[in-house]
């Protein structure tokens, strides 16, 4: 399960920050994963709330936005959003497609006391 390095890796960067701005506690912490991150959210948020325990973020709230893979086709210029993993231009059907949102895992905002 990497979502428990993840959450690790989450904590590691929002207490830091925190600690670093002289924070006394950490409220919330805003995340935006995009899909193509595989990453579970439910497994994510069970394991940053374990995590945090006995940290200056005890009572924080993780919350995740979802990015959705959006994509330029290289030969016309054309963007789309794609639901699925199969990256063809709908208006001219080239697969020379260049992924420009969905990879994203990025904290946005830490909300702190």
């Amino acid at each position: 399960m990497h979502e428990a390095s993840i959450a690790q890796n989450i904590l590691d960067i929002v207490i830091d920050v925190a600690l670093k701005n002289r924070a006394k506690k950490v409220n919330k912490v805003f995340v935006k994963i995009g899909k193509l991150a595989a990453v579970d959210y439910n497994s994510l948020l069970f394991a940053y709330n374990a995590l945090k325990e006995d940290t200056i973020a005890v009572d924080s709230e993780l919350l995740i936005e979802e990015v959705e893979i959006r994509g330029e086709c290289q030969e016309c210029g054309w963007l789309d959003a794609y639901e699925n993993y199969f990256f063809s231009c709908k208006k001219c059907g080239s697969m020379n497609v260049k992924i420009i949102s969905g990879e994203e895992l990025n904290i946005t905002e830490i909300e702190v006391d």
